[in-house]
């Protein structure tokens, strides 16, 4: 097999089994979300992938939560509670959100990061993205079905002249 097509494959099948990873995060309660501004610096750097876990609703003082603000996520720390009410602040910012975040605006309760793959996590979620990880694993498969038989019939056919 040549060089660059081994390389290929091994890059197509790192991105699929990546790509499947992030597509089966909700399953396991997990949601990946993309850091896209500064607000959390440097305890999330812009272009991470943060992990929340969805069934912790429950925050303390102090965890990072991911909720609901309208039609957009939010990921901040959880400052001060007020009632049955957050009060919230992006680590990096001066003051703190103008909203009181309610706990059925709350996703969850952040786990870790990883820094840069954030814009990955992004792209591997869309379900067009989804079928073509999907067709590439079966390719890979049937490749290696193929060369394996393909291996096999070699090996075969050398017994039968000697």
């Amino acid at each position: 097999m040549k060089m660059a097509e081994r390389a290929g494959r091994i890059f197509c099948t790192a991105a699929a089994v990546i790509g499947g990873v992030f597509l089966l995060l909700p399953v396991w309660g997990i949601r990946a979300d993309a850091v896209l501004s500064g607000s959390m610096e440097p305890a999330l750097k812009t272009g991470s992938v943060v992990f929340t876990d969805t069934g912790k609703t429950e925050p303390e003082v102090g965890d990072i939560i991911t909720y609901r603000l309208g039609s957009s996520y939010v990921t901040h720390r959880v400052v001060e509670k007020d009632g049955g009410c957050f009060i919230t602040q992006g680590d990096s910012n001066d003051g703190r959100d103008a909203a009181l975040v309610e706990k059925s605006q709350i996703i969850g309760t952040a786990v870790f990061s990883v820094p840069v793959l954030g814009y990955a996590a992004v792209f591997f979620q869309k379900k067009t993205v989804f079928c073509l990880l999907l067709v590439m694993i079966i390719q890979e498969l049937v490749f290696l079905i193929v060369s394996k038989e393909r291996r096999a019939r070699k090996k075969r056919a050398g017994k039968k002249h000697e």
